[in-house]
């Protein structure tokens, strides 16, 4: 069934509505994501603009609103560029104040110069008459697919930035934070948007809309549900991520330890480890077990990279699987469950849990335990 202009219209009008509230709401949120969300709330005003523009161009249509829709097309220059800086800000420690190079602006001031030359070179009515003889639509098309491109390059730099943030974070943390499943589904949701754009352009430009279903009122659907995704998640969980990593120079030099530092520090980390059961703690960081270690984290990592052989993510979780392990052979699982007792050993999700025990035994846990009643 094909989108009618009405329900069209309803489903803009609710992304509008919803887009104003969030870019006021988010500025509002106290936490430590603060310098982020502001970057968020611009990327949802400039959204929420777009669907406005749509809103007016079609309800009150003039040669005047025509010709001024070129302006705030131009924003669509910006998203790319934003959407970094907003996962860069959110992902990494000390990217408060983070601002790309000019040039990385320059398809969006080139663009608004460019749609201000047309409104000076011709009135409204001479720019209306172009675009109906199609004397524009070579140059609106060329613009369309920079465009797309351009956003879909920021976003593959997006996805490399959260992937960089997924091996620092086993270089610091005992557990999954949830930003990374949040930020998945929220370049999902941009990806989504720019992917239905570039369908509706080849629709219009080589296949003559003869694709069902595939125009740029596609597009203007997809607008709403990202607006939808970030209300979603911001509102249900404002804080996203519990602590943010900071980047540090780490040095792989073979002799940052001496023998004798680094026995020490084997000693004293065993003695955490099997004694003390710090791995217990679900919220562990790399910066509590330094500081219990009397060490700098640089030294504490390097020890983990060099000597052990392994990340502090694997590390700690090595450790819990081992404590778990001892609970099954303690026949544990006959009175708690599973899940129970991977929390007992320090686990904080089953997903995370699950990864690490099959990493570690190179089986699952409900057929570790079969084969553990088997024998």
């Amino acid at each position: 069934m094909d989108i009618t202009f009405k329900l069209l219209d309803v489903i803009i009008f609710i992304g509008i509505c919803q887009g104003l509230f969030l870019s006021l709401t988010l500025q509002r949120i106290s936490n430590n994501n603060r310098p982020a969300n502001r970057i968020l709330s611009y990327l949802i005003i400039m959204a929420t603009i777009m669907l406005i523009g749509r809103f007016i161009y079609f309800r009150y249509l003039t040669t005047w609103v025509i010709q001024w829709s070129f302006v705030v097309d131009s924003l669509v220059f910006l998203f790319g560029p934003f959407i970094f800086i907003y996962i860069k800000r959110l992902l990494f420690k000390g990217n408060d104040r983070i601002i790309l190079p000019v040039i990385n602006f320059a398809p969006f001031i080139g663009m608004l110069l460019f749609a201000f030359w047309f409104i000076v070179l011709y009135n409204s009515e001479e720019y209306y008459a172009l675009l109906i003889e199609g004397s524009l639509n070579t140059l609106f098309s060329v613009i369309s697919i920079i465009m797309i491109v351009f956003n879909f390059y920021f976003l593959f730099k997006s996805y490399l930035l959260v992937q960089e943030f997924r091996k620092m974070e086993k270089e610091v943390f005992s557990f999954d934070q949830t930003p990374v499943k949040y930020l998945n589904i929220f370049l999902l949701s941009v990806s989504f948007c720019v992917f239905a754009w570039f369908v509706a352009w080849l629709n219009s430009n080589f296949f003559e809309g003869n694709i069902t279903y595939v125009n740029y009122d596609s597009v203007w659907v997809a607008i709403p549900v990202f607006i939808y995704v970030i209300g979603y998640f911001s509102l249900k969980q404002p804080e996203l991520f519990r602590i943010p990593i900071s980047k540090q120079n780490r040095s792989n030099s073979k002799d940052r330890l001496t023998p004798f530092e680094i026995e020490m520090l084997k000693q004293k980390l065993d003695s955490l480890m099997l004694n003390e059961k710090i791995f217990l703690e679900s919220n562990l960081t790399l910066a509590e077990v330094a500081e219990l270690l009397e060490t700098s984290t640089n030294n504490l990592s390097w020890l983990l990279n060099q000597v052990y052989k392994t990340t502090f993510y694997d590390f700690i979780n090595q450790y819990r699987v081992q404590e778990f392990v001892r609970k099954i052979e303690a026949q544990e699982h006959l009175r708690h469950t599973i899940l129970a007792l991977s929390m007992d050993v320090g686990f904080n999700s089953k997903s995370t849990f699950n990864k690490a025990f099959k990493e570690t035994m190179k089986d699952t846990p409900s057929n570790f335990i079969k084969k553990h009643r088997a024998a």
